[in-house]
């Protein structure tokens, strides 16, 4: 009776789940060369913030099915990024990726060429992965422009191995000489081979199919956010550094911006040695680009900051002083934001001003990314 018991409730449980419209299957699998990558043929829908149907293709891209042969009337664009260009948040149509064939070819950007544009991005990754990423597959479909998508918020914490919690990535380090060489010594940790385990993965198979697992899961992984931690950030959101919006002056901070310009200037020179032209693009904070300038000025009055362009600029002066073509979002969102009166980040289930790109935010960089490539021809 018992288990006839608790086998009617997980019933009950998953139907109720099921209609409720929860959904958050596993969409990652272990990976001994990038840490992760999206699991092949994932097909669900994405809940947590937003509300989109995601599909993955047979490459483990969240993109279209495409062959490694690029047909000579193609002109291939090739994306490398994290969850602003995985984009799971909205429709994939609403990408900014998906979007950005169209407006170069009504601008002229390749004539007589078709503009097909491979997405790689992968929630979580730092410029360190998107750099093995492009070494290790997205160059094998003959790319030429590779797009880099830079975060502002986490990328430079992202490629320290002293700051970055995440551990089982690929890192490069500064050596004795100050040259980056990477360290992917993860892949033969104990913990992280018992990741790639059959049972594991026969666990994640077993929770695509159950809601329950799903939500048991989703549970287990809601990370525990002290009153203290929650501040720390000054009105940054959790998982984000306040820090980067201002010059480093802990040493640590200082090596991760030094290995993370490092980091682009390798992508930047592998693309051009394969063929390939280049550009980075920065994704800003949720608070760069606020339409309320009382709330921006106030951050930034805290960090004791005129205003908060600072990873811009300086990614900015970086590609100027080495030739690499960068386009910094933050200004003209922020103005945009303010004179329309629209917010770039965040979704009425998890609030406005805040979180990822909704389809305004796509929209409006898939413009401007645009407005750039077909301006610097």
């Amino acid at each position: 009776m018992v288990g006839a018991s608790l086998l009617v409730a997980l019933l009950l449980g998953e139907i109720a789940l099921r209609v409720m419209g929860f959904s958050a299957p596993v969409w990652y699998r272990p990976d001994p060369q990038l840490g992760w990558t999206l699991r092949p043929g994932m097909n669900a829908w994405f809940t947590r913030e937003g509300r989109a149907r995601v599909a993955i293709n047979a490459e483990g891209r969240r993109d279209r099915e495409t062959t490694l042969n690029k047909p000579d009337d193609v002109y291939r664009i090739v994306v490398l990024g994290d969850s602003y260009s995985e984009a799971m948040q909205v429709e994939r149509e609403q990408a900014y990726w998906w979007l950005l064939p169209e407006r170069l070819a009504s601008c002229g950007f390749q004539p007589g060429k078709r503009i097909e544009v491979l997405n790689f991005g992968v929630s979580g990754y730092g410029t360190a992965q998107e750099y093995v990423m492009l070494e290790s597959q997205a160059i094998r479909y003959r790319p030429d422009l590779v797009l880099l998508q830079f975060t502002n918020g986490n990328d430079v914490r992202n490629n320290s191995f002293a700051l970055e919690p995440e551990k089982y990535q690929p890192f490069y380090v500064l050596d004795g000489s100050g040259h980056l060489r990477i360290d992917d010594s993860f892949a033969t940790s104990e913990s992280f081979k018992a990741s790639q385990s059959l049972s594991r993965e026969l666990a994640r198979r077993a929770s695509d199919h159950s809601r329950v697992l799903q939500l048991v899961r989703s549970v287990r992984e809601v990370p525990v956010v002290t009153k203290a931690h929650a501040g720390d950030n000054l009105g940054v959101e959790q998982g984000l550094e306040a820090v980067v919006l201002t010059p480093p002056k802990e040493r640590l901070w200082q090596e991760a911006w030094q290995i993370t310009e490092g980091l682009i200037g390798m992508t930047a020179e592998y693309a051009r040695r394969n063929g390939a032209r280049f550009m980075l693009f920065t994704v800003p904070y949720a608070i760069q680009v606020h339409p309320d300038p009382k709330l921006r000025d106030a951050l930034a009055t805290k960090l004791g900051v005129e205003d908060l362009f600072y990873p811009d600029r300086r990614l900015e002066q970086f590609g100027a002083k080495h030739g690499i073509n960068v386009l910094p979002l933050a200004p003209v969102l922020q103005r945009q934001a303010e004179e329309r009166n629209v917010y770039y980040h965040g979704f009425s289930s998890t609030g406005m001003g805040r979180g990822h790109w909704n389809a305004d935010g796509h929209r409006a960089a898939a413009d401007l990314i645009a407005y750039r490539l077909c301006n610097s021809r």
